[in-house]
């Protein structure tokens, strides 16, 4: 057990003696982070338990991680030591994910004091300093989370002697309608919320490549996004959870009616619990199929990290590595085979990296293993797991058991996968390449971006706005926050609220309904004299078409108005109001037809409904309007159409029937039934009691 060391300020020294003594005790005397290879005080990058974190300054915040930074971009020396030391003495207390965040506020804090002092004194800050540090962490989205943290920081330290006792009172603007909650949490205004649910043109293009899948070859990359947006997609998860995803993570169950359940099983880190979630029907074959896609681009990963596990002494002899014994000479090409490159410059720029010069002679397998051992143990510290285990309840999968266990550039479109590196899968490897197009200019353009690479418009997805919808589609369908907070691994339903949007007018209706008391009504349209006249006033009686022959005695009309299906219509030839009506009806049908074949190609893939009910009804009018403009048939002459419906005889017939307890059988569930040939034998009995 780690001995927890407590610094204790003491009162009668100053802020500066006490700043002093608490630098030594962390520097000097706390040993957390020193088991971990390359951890050194004065570095400028410390390696930490869950994350790598450099000391630059504001303004080189955006500096990339593989940039070494300058001494100008690195924070003053004397304000480093001081976060520093805070943060291994916060970390030796109680290990925390929260390192990013607080190096966030001392940068700010550290460019506002380097801006008014020569050196930047923290004892000597005052409220305006923290007042002009939140000023500069507002332009961030995390702003009230940056602001809290830097409040913390001031508060400890006041508590450390080392800042003046009045940090206690300081607060900053984020409370009330500013606060997180009320901007963007459960009490968002609901265009924000609106704004956050994954746009589903972004996954009806996701799910065209997903389709095109089953009949042609995939890259990897693209197996990556469309079958992780599947999973995603089965039940409400983390993008950074899927590290935790092992190669049997679905499994199956009956439910309560015997039917097959799917499940997604896997251990969720935040809520430190081990979840079984279920996957709606309508997403369980496409689960199954990402699941198996995944599955295999991943294999030749898991096989080469089995091999890893049993450290090895001798080259990995994988598919295309040259058969050759292990001491011998290399060819140049021999090299680049072995190590997975395909052109000599690219090998050469590996080779200079680990030996300092780019010659590819006088190398054998077993002095290029040593090499690719090196790179192994720098690309994957926590090897034989993606992740580190440190404070970890349940350890995660090995990478020979991870569903994604990918290799050095398997998901670039520029280079090939690696056949003896591994790389521990990153959120990145997916939410990068669903982010928006990159501009022309820039060299991974067609790497990077999942839609412009398939010819879809500019979209843009955050993995998180599958949850947003997934949440809203299960509120929808009245299924309980208790349950969707479960579904969706949170460990406490108020967080749920910020998932689900804020329809007043919903809300109190089903207040009202619970309640037994009447909502506001919206008054309806006045109903037209040419909608009335559908009704009309007797057993044969007047439609916009012509006569409806219904029988009083047949009830109310059960075609709803859709005269022209219907074999109660009788139309005269030379009734130009109904020619008129059945022009204009077609006339409308064929641009709505049109503007769902546009849907169409835009993606809109729930218009091509449309097109299947469309279609017959548009050819059914051009028939009936070429009869009535037909000049060789009489005027006056009466048409009847052949309805698909029924007759009032049938109706009378079902209620006798339905008195009699006797039950008539519809054709149409006979056909489903037991097919055509049942209904075949009972035409042909009826042809022989007719003749």
């Amino acid at each position: 057990m780690v001995d927890i060391i407590q610094f204790t300020p003491r009162k009668e020294l100053s802020a500066q003696r006490n700043l002093e003594a608490f630098i030594t005790l962390s520097r000097d005397i706390l040993t957390t982070w020193s088991a971990i290879e390359g951890f050194v005080w004065e570095a400028s990058e410390w390696k930490t338990t869950y994350r790598s974190v450099r000391f630059v300054n504001e303004e080189s915040c955006s500096l990339h991680h593989t940039i070494e930074p300058r001494v100008d971009q690195l924070m003053h020396p004397r304000f480093v030591e001081v976060a520093k030391a805070y943060i291994r003495y916060r970390h030796h207390e109680a290990p925390h994910k929260n390192i990013a965040r607080e190096m966030t506020a001392f940068r700010a804090l550290e460019f506002v004091l380097r801006k008014n002092m020569e050196v930047p004194d923290i004892t000597k800050v005052k409220l305006r300093h923290f007042d002009e540090a939140i000023a500069v962490l507002g332009r961030l989205k995390a702003a009230p989370f940056l602001a809290a943290e830097l409040l913390r920081i001031l508060r400890n330290l006041a508590a450390y002697g080392i800042v003046t006792n009045t940090a206690q009172y300081w607060t900053h603007p984020y409370v009330g309608k500013l606060s997180w909650d009320r901007t963007n949490g459960s009490q968002a205004p609901k265009i924000i919320k609106d704004n956050k649910v994954a746009d589903q043109d972004a996954l009806l293009a996701i799910g065209d490549v997903f389709s095109r899948g089953y009949i042609e070859p995939l890259s990897d990359q693209d197996h990556l996004i469309t079958s992780l947006t599947a999973v995603l997609l089965s039940a409400p998860s983390r993008v950074g959870e899927v590290i935790r995803f092992r190669t049997e993570c679905l499994s199956s169950d009956q439910d309560k009616d015997g039917d097959v359940q799917y499940y997604l099983r896997y251990w969720v880190p935040k809520i430190k619990e081990y979840v079984r979630k279920p996957i709606p029907k309508v997403m369980a074959e496409s689960a199954l199929e990402a699941i198996k896609r995944l599955k295999q681009i991943t294999e030749e990963g898991r096989r080469l990290a089995r091999y890893f596990e049993t450290n090895p002494t001798t080259f990995y002899r994988h598919a295309d590595c040259p058969r050759v014994p292990d001491d011998q000479i290399l060819t140049r090409e021999e090299v680049a085979r072995a190590l997975g490159f395909a052109s000599r410059k690219s090998v050469e720029d590996y080779i200079k990296k680990w030996t300092g010069a780019r010659k590819l002679t006088g190398f054998t397998l077993n002095s290029l293993w040593a090499i690719v051992l090196k790179d192994h143990q720098q690309s994957n510290p926590y090897f034989p797991y993606q992740e580190s285990i440190e404070g970890t309840a349940v350890l995660p999968p090995k990478m020979s058991e991870s569903l994604l266990c990918t290799r050095r550039y398997q998901f670039s479109s520029d280079w090939s996968a690696s056949p003896v590196l591994l790389a521990p899968f990153h959120r990145d490897y997916y939410a990068k390449r669903l982010g928006a197009p990159l501009g022309q200019s820039h060299r991974n353009r067609l790497v990077m971006c999942f839609f412009d690479r398939h010819g879809f418009e500019s979209i843009k997805l955050k993995s998180h706005g599958i949850r947003h919808m997934l949440n809203r589609l299960a509120k929808q369908s009245g299924v309980s926050i208790e349950t969707i907070t479960a579904w969706s691994s949170r460990s406490s339903y108020r967080q749920t609220l910020t998932y689900l949007e804020n329809d007043q007018g919903e809300a109190a209706t089903t207040a009202s309904k619970l309640m037994g008391m009447s909502s506001d009504q919206s008054a309806k349209d006045p109903v037209t004299s040419e909608e009335a006249e559908i009704y009309g006033q007797g057993p044969i009686h007047r439609s916009r078409y012509g006569l409806c022959r219904r029988s009083w005695r047949a009830g109310a009309c059960n075609k709803f108005g859709d005269c022209l299906n219907c074999s109660e219509l009788l139309m005269c030839k030379g009734d130009k109001v109904a020619a008129q009506i059945v022009a204009l009806d077609r006339e409308n049908l064929v641009k709505t037809y049109k503007a769902a074949q546009e849907a169409i190609v835009r993606g809109e893939r729930s218009a091509s409904r449309w097109l299947r009910v469309a279609r017959p009804q548009i050819l059914r009018l051009n028939q009936l309007l070429a009869i009535l403009n037909d000049p060789t048939i009489e005027d006056g002459s009466p048409i009847e159409l052949a309805g698909t419906d029924f007759n009032h005889e049938q109706t009378l017939i079902n209620e006798k029937a339905e008195h009699a307890n006797i039950k008539i059988v519809p054709r149409k569930e006979l056909v489903l039934e037991y097919g055509s040939d049942l209904l075949a034998c009972l035409d042909e009995l009826r042809g022989e009691r007719n003749a």
